[in-house]
């Protein structure tokens, strides 16, 4: 039997020993337990199958489960002599690349690619090609993967950016639901232990495990499962770092805000409970687990940590719709999309608030390969994130792109279609044609042979291949393509232009052209001339005398209830002084401040111009200050509609690179202010 088990793959193993030892499976739970898909199931059990006839055994199908039928003694004899199945040798190529970078980015010394050979149980060549992907994917997060011939492979990078990397990566590996069974203790796949056991050690899991219970327990109380295992990786990753003598490095200052803050004072009783446990962290280390502990978002300020006042996720969410509106796609249920953004943008708002400049070495490359998405993204960036007076530069858009790029390719691969091979040359030359269509193009997931009697039935088909002509005029039926029974490069190019089309426009998740329909620009566009009458009759410039910017607000406010914009001064000053704390409001370089709210007490949308007689010092950029002269006012309603709120956004975003505005609402009169809002409003 020792020689015959050389037949099997690791696959055929696994499929082999999970049904012995766990009883019937359904196909969903093996296709979850393998990462695999129903069709990889089914080959791997047809061969298996060829095996195990041998012992008088087989695998059967009933009801979409999955069951082994034989002797018991046969397969305990079976089961024995498989054995233990090599853990690399299971794991998706994603799966691989992911478990080798975070071994290297968690390695204190260079690992060879003969480990990772033997691992996986493939060539080094297979892993040199794994290490070229991983270099991208590294270089993107400010990382360097380093190779040298005799020494072995590394990465250089500071340690926030290394940190960030295996959180992300963590996230990436398997579905948050399985690794969330595994942290809670209830039934899991042995394999996802065996993975956070490779990765971390036995003993940092379950230290990790003790002390998240006690926080969570007695300090913070997190009841949201996204949350806890946010906390958990950044404990364990932690724990795990100090017992390396690796430590984040912050800046003293920001160190000394951060443990000094009220918002931040939980974080003493998680250094005793971390004490307690034999883990002593230094300040820096405390401080950065402060900021990702706490589930609020801060921006940092003059005056300490002020509340972002949204949750990352509800951010990225925000987000990904803007993006989905403007090139007509639908990316803001992508689960994987939504995790890697949300902790994304965690880094990102980290390094803004910190005054932290970004690296981006690829942004040349992004704009050039992703130039309208990294557009639409650019767009909607600037609309969703000066709404909370954050200014993000070039290269984090880059960084966003490649995130949405990612999904987007995702949804290209992800998609599996349906086709009908009628061939009238015979059942030989269509099974042929058939499995050369599998071999070329992994998107068909199902291939029926049928005859031309079945050609009626093509709209249960995403495409029909034929070898012969089905109609008189082509057009009847536009998913019937013509190909030669050899199947030449000219008929793997039309099918090809065919599946792209299709997986481009096909509803229900499939991606869809970037570009709306004229009926809906259209009645966009009409709405806009509407909305845009109704805003700009309510246009006011007018020039006020003020000592700071508390004067200026309460100037504005009262003038807004004298025009009857609002029923309720007071709420509006609060409002906009609670907006000014979470950010600068100032446009760098321009002596522009933009101040905005929404509110139910505002009875019209407004658009204000405030131009000051004695120019006022205001908060800009980082820790400097400008001169400001001119206030530009925009209020709505909370429950506004969204043409109104697009209109307001994109005189928003204008405001940051069109001089021409700049300079209307810093010395035009109104009529010029109204045909440069216009105007802007026009090109879009």
């Amino acid at each position: 039997m020792v020689n015959m088990m050389k037949e099997l793959s690791d696959r055929q193993k696994f499929i082999i020993k999970s049904l012995i030892e766990k009883g019937p499976l359904n196909i969903e739970d093996l296709s979850k337990l393998m990462n695999i898909s129903k069709r990889t199931i089914d080959r791997e059990i047809h061969d298996a199958n060829k095996f195990l006839k041998n012992f008088h055994c087989v695998i059967t199908e009933n009801d979409l489960r999955y069951e082994i039928n034989g002797s018991d003694e046969s397969l305990k004899a079976i089961n024995k002599e498989i054995g233990a199945i090599s853990y690399g040798s299971l794991l998706s190529q994603e799966q691989r690349q992911i478990y080798m970078t975070l071994q290297i980015l968690l390695s204190n010394e260079p690992l060879k690619s003969t480990y990772f050979s033997y691992l996986f149980n493939v060539s080094e060549g297979t892993i040199s090609m794994y290490l070229d992907k991983v270099e991208i994917w590294l270089k993107v997060r400010n990382l360097e993967l380093v190779r040298k011939r005799g020494i072995g492979i590394k990465v250089n990078g500071s340690e926030i950016d290394k940190r960030k990397a295996v959180i992300e990566l963590m996230y990436n590996y398997l579905p948050l639901d399985e690794m969330l069974l595994y942290l809670y203790g209830e039934e899991y796949n042995k394999y996802v232990s065996e993975f956070f056991n490779n990765i971390f050690s036995n003993e940092v899991i379950e230290l990790a495990k003790k002390i998240v219970r006690q926080i969570n327990s007695s300090i913070l109380k997190i009841n949201d499962d996204n949350n806890y295992f946010a906390m958990f990786l950044h404990i364990v990753t932690a724990i795990y770092r100090y017992k390396q003598n690796e430590s984040i490095m912050l800046n003293k200052e920001i160190v000394d805000d951060i443990l000094s803050s009220e918002e931040f004072n939980f974080i003493y009783n998680v250094d005793e409970v971390m004490k307690n446990n034999g883990i002593v962290l230094n300040r820096d280390e405390l401080a950065y687990l402060a900021i990702h502990l706490n589930g609020k978002k801060y921006i940092y300020e003059k005056e300490g940590f002020i509340e972002l006042g949204i949750t990352l996720e509800d951010l990225s969410k925000e987000l990904l719709e803007e993006v989905s509106k403007i090139l007509g796609i639908n990316i803001k249920c992508d689960e994987q999309l939504l995790y890697g953004l949300s902790q994304h943008l965690e880094t990102l708002i980290y390094r803004l608030s910190m005054g932290l400049q970004s690296r981006n070495t690829l942004i040349d490359q992004i704009k050039e390969y992703y130039s309208e998405l990294f557009e639409a993204v650019n767009k909607a960036c600037r609309l969703i994130f000066s709404k909370y007076n954050i200014n993000v530069p070039a290269e984090e858009i880059g960084y966003i792109t490649m995130h949405v790029g990612a999904a987007v390719e995702r949804q290209r691969t992800e998609k599996k279609l349906k086709a009908l091979v009628i061939c009238p040359n015979g059942i030989g030359t269509a099974k042929i044609l058939s499995e050369k269509l599998k071999s070329v193009f992994p998107e068909i997931d199902s291939i029926d042979i049928g005859s031309i009697r079945d050609k009626d039935e093509a709209n249960d088909y995403n495409l029909i291949i034929s070898t012969v002509k089905l109609y008189d005029n082509d057009e009847i039926n536009d998913n019937i393509i013509i190909v030669s029974p050899f199947l030449t490069l000219a008929d793997i190019k039309k099918i090809r232009e065919y599946i792209d089309d299709i997986s481009l426009n096909k509803e229900n998740n499939y991606l869809i052209p970037f570009k709306m329909n004229g009926i809906n620009l259209i009645e966009n566009q009409n709405s806009k001339i509407k909305y845009l009458g109704e805003t700009l009759e309510n246009l006011n410039i007018k020039n006020i005398k003020a000592n700071d910017l508390d004067e200026i607000i309460d100037i504005i406010a009262d003038e807004i209830f004298e025009i009857k914009i609002t029923t309720n001064k007071d709420e509006i000053k609060d409002l906009i002084k609670k907006r000014e704390m979470m950010g600068n409001t100032v446009i760098p370089g321009s002596n522009i401040a933009l101040l905005h709210t929404r509110s139910d007490s505002i009875l019209v949308p407004y658009i204000g111009i405030y131009r000051l007689v004695n120019p006022v010092k205001m908060r800009s950029i980082g820790f400097s200050y400008e001169d400001v002269d001119t206030i530009l006012v925009m209020i709505a309603r909370k429950k506004e509609d969204n043409t109104i709120l697009e209109m307001l956004g994109e005189i928003s975003i204008a405001l940051v690179d069109d001089e021409e505005l700049k300079n209307m609402l810093r010395s035009g009169n109104i009529g010029d202010v109204k045909n440069i809002i216009i105007k802007i409003l026009n090109k879009n």
